[in-house]
């Protein structure tokens, strides 16, 4: 575990890709946010198979998945964490104990828009015990044989689904509840749009979180909100057209453990984990400060600079405008995209809003998102990216931690060690508190 520091007095760690830094601050310059979940225990494989056997608002599984039925598992890919590995043997476990023979079950590895997993990956998401016992297949968005139209939104999305969810007789989603800065919240629906979608029901799902009039993000989108959030009221439309799936969604603490599971209907179990999710994730704070601090939360979730940008959401809440914000995203893919940077062109923020409007693309958003916050932010990025490309995207290349707090001054500040499982919560003008989106 590799040592820096922010002062004395105290110690907190701070993950950055799979290595932890041990980090000692001074309380009296620094708060850290960290969600009361933190203290949350592990659950043991006993407690997730009774979990199992008690699905909300759904008949047991069981009565799902016959002797004789088809059934397909969805998984998360590579760059979300929701100890899939852990959940899939005892998903075989209890579906042999039923009568479903191995040869009947297959797992679908729901990547979106991302790059098919590798060997390796699947070994991770699954476990290699499974990975070799169930076939194991990986949605490919751009494969249009492989996806059956169920019909369109009421906003006009599109509903293009993995041919292989509707061929099975039972269809199981396996994924995480965490907070997304534009869909809400992770998992539950997620697992089907955009995970298991087609290219064009994605952009058009996630246009809905971009105002081209105003060439910001859309009112009612940002994290830890469901309803009035037209994104994920968009993605429920569409499960609804799917029809039952039986939902299985975790909850991780920093350190990829379980701590959390629930079990059932796909809209029932889901809303019930978020709302969960939101009470013991949120953290209160007194005010904005000049100084922030975050780290994404490790593995997999700083795995490439589109996945670690959304720890910027959190963190901008309790950041005083002009301030300095200080990432730690290993990135050890890189952007995420080869055609990452191509979003990055003069004009700033405007310029890649401007694009967008005339064609829309899913990390063209992404980009703005960035550039957005490095205009009105200074972003310190400590990552293993090329400096060059770090400043072509607006933010600051630093070494080290170290080296970016020294660039920033002794300002008074917060670190938020998990900035993707950590909402903070500021006092607004009219004394609410306000949120990320606000």
């Amino acid at each position: 575990m590799a040592r820096s520091t922010l002062g004395a007095g105290s110690r907190v760690t701070l993950p950055y890709g799979r290595s932890r830094l041990d980090v000692a601050y001074d309380p009296e310059r620094f708060e850290v946010l960290r969600p009361s979940s933190s203290e949350r225990p592990e659950m043991d494989g006993a407690a997730l198979l009774a979990r199992l056997d008690r699905p909300l608002g759904a008949p047991p599984l069981d009565q799902a998945a016959g002797a004789g039925g088809k059934v397909c598992i969805v998984v998360p890919d590579a760059t979300r964490a929701c100890g899939s590995a852990r959940v899939a043997p005892l998903l075989l476990k209890t579906l042999s104990g039923l009568g479903v023979s191995d040869c009947r079950i297959e797992f679908l590895v729901g990547a979106g828009t991302h790059r098919p997993p590798t060997a390796e990956e699947i070994d991770r998401i699954v476990g290699p015990d499974v990975a070799r016992r169930v076939a194991v297949h990986h949605h490919d968005a751009l494969d249009a044989a492989a996806h059956v139209r169920l019909g369109v939104t009421s906003r006009g999305t599109p509903v293009e689904l993995n041919r292989r969810l509707v061929e099975a007789d039972c269809v199981i989603l396996v994924g995480a509840i965490g907070f997304h800065y534009f869909a809400g919240f992770s998992g539950g629906r997620k697992a089907l749009l955009p995970a298991c979608a087609s290219q064009g029901s994605i952009q058009a799902n996630h246009l809905l979180a971009f105002d081209r009039i105003t060439l910001s993000r859309a009112a009612g989108v940002e994290s830890g909100r469901l309803d009035g959030n037209p994104v994920s009221e968009d993605m429920e439309e569409a499960a609804g057209l799917f029809g039952p799936a039986f939902l299985v969604n975790t909850v991780l603490d920093g350190e990829n453990r379980i701590t959390g599971l629930y079990v059932g209907d796909l809209r029932d179990a889901h809303r019930r984990g978020c709302a969960d999710y939101l009470e013991t994730h949120s953290v209160a704070a007194p005010g904005r400060r000049p100084l922030v601090v975050t780290s994404c939360g490790g593995a997999p979730r700083d795995i490439n600079m589109i996945q670690s940008h959304k720890a910027l959401e959190h963190a901008r809440v309790v950041l005083e405008d002009g301030g300095d914000l200080v990432l730690l995203a290993e990135c050890p893919e890189g952007l995420g995209r080869p055609d990452f940077l191509d979003w990055f062109m003069p004009g700033g923020s405007e310029a890649t809003a401007r694009k967008l409007v005339e064609n829309y693309k899913i990390n063209g958003q992404t980009a703005w998102g960035i550039r957005w916050k490095s205009e009105r932010y200074r972003v310190r990025l400590v990552s293993s990216l090329d400096g060059d490309v770090v400043r072509a995207m607006g933010m600051i290349p630093h070494a080290s931690l170290g080296e970016a707090l020294e660039a920033s001054g002794d300002a008074p500040g917060y670190i938020i060690p998990n900035g993707l499982g950590t909402l903070p919560l500021v006092p607004s003008l009219s004394g609410q508190p306000a949120a990320a989106g606000a």
